[in-house]
């Protein structure tokens, strides 16, 4: 039987020991029991300083959401995002703390994402002047995806900071509309540096620093350690089932796509294709639209197309309803969208 190509919300392979551990003891220290924080998330504190207790994603995102409710402070994600990386979470961490460079973080952490960053997973890629780190939910995250991008954010800009030996000038770009604690993004990111309401989680920096030498770092122990940690994840799915389905589509939004053929390349009758979507809590047609807006946007603002050339490769039938499509999922024309683009300094986002 062929191996699936992707791990599921439900499956338990994190040591609770390792990232749940250390939200867990944000919450404690501030006189939170541990009854309370994990209530209803299935985990008991003895077993986990035991050392041998693994969570699933979905428990980890329980985790989160208890937090949320027992500790509403605005600044909760970011403190743990502020230790998140490199840590002391196996191989892959130990990969992160010998980067010799932003380049080599940023592979390892793509690479190893399953371990290191399991509900949000970075995307990486470039073009001529610029590097993008595009967070995606890989498990259905729901309400904890703000969360959870705070979270991951934070957490890139203070490894980024502490490898490096200075704050790195990253520009961020949120899929959701500024919150109530923006001034918290302001301290943390810079008020210069912040684009709420682009449709996608996104950070971004010239390409420029990715091969700054790192004091912290060795390239030496870097190259050990990744044949270390590569051996150890061998044969594990990279890709969380929400993940997958997303790559899937992006590869093949150009010559179309339908739900019964995504089913069919994932092995799955329709059926059964939609209620492992569920149970992930998106829809076929949520991704896809995701999918969709994340390509428009690249066309748009990176690559400087008009909407008739981004209409045609998306293989809309007229501009209207490019137009309609591209205001659903961004509540902006694609005018606006240009608009608010050109007011980010340097001209560039995602």
């Amino acid at each position: 039987m062929m191996q699936p190509l992707w791990y599921e919300c439900d499956e338990k392979y994190l040591p609770a020991h390792y990232q749940p551990a250390l939200l867990l003891d944000l919450l404690l220290a501030r006189d939170i029991s541990s009854h309370k924080v994990l209530r209803g998330t299935g985990l008991f504190y003895d077993d986990i300083i035991a050392g041998e207790q693994k969570v699933s994603p979905n428990q980890l995102r329980l985790l989160i959401a208890s937090g949320q409710k027992l500790l509403p402070e605005p600044d909760l994600s970011f403190r743990w995002g502020e230790n998140l990386w490199p840590g002391h979470y196996g191989p892959g961490s130990q990969l992160l703390s010998n980067a010799p460079d932003l380049r080599h973080a940023l592979k390892a952490l793509v690479h190893f994402r399953r371990s290191l960053s399991p509900l949000l997973a970075p995307r990486v890629f470039e073009d001529e002047r610029y590097c993008y780190v595009q967070w995606l939910d890989s498990s259905g995250l729901q309400d904890q995806h703000r969360f959870m991008t705070e979270t991951v954010m934070m957490g890139l800009t203070s490894m980024a900071r502490w490898l490096a030996g200075h704050s790195l000038p990253w520009r961020y770009g949120f899929s959701y509309e500024r919150p109530e604690h923006s001034e918290e993004y302001s301290v943390r990111f810079g008020s210069s540096a912040l684009q709420f309401g682009l449709g996608a989680d996104v950070m971004i920096i010239e390409k420029k620093w990715l091969d700054v030498r790192w004091p912290r770092g060795s390239a030496t122990a870097f190259q050990a350690e990744w044949q270390r940690a590569d051996a150890a994840r061998r044969g594990e799915a990279e890709d969380g089932f929400c993940e997958a389905v997303y790559h899937w589509l992006i590869r093949h939004l150009e010559s179309g796509c339908s739900l019964p053929e995504a089913s069919e390349a994932f092995h799955m009758s329709p059926a059964t294709f939609k209620r492992k979507l569920k149970k992930h809590n998106t829809q076929f047609q949520a991704l896809q639209d995701l999918a969709r807006l994340h390509i428009c946007l690249y066309l748009l603002h990176v690559k400087g197309m008009n909407n008739e050339q981004v209409a045609a490769h998306l293989h809309f039938n007229d501009i209207t309803n490019f137009r309609r499509a591209f205001k659903r999922w961004t509540g902006l024309t694609p005018s606006d969208s240009r608009q608010q683009f050109l007011l980010m300094p340097d001209s560039a986002l995602l």
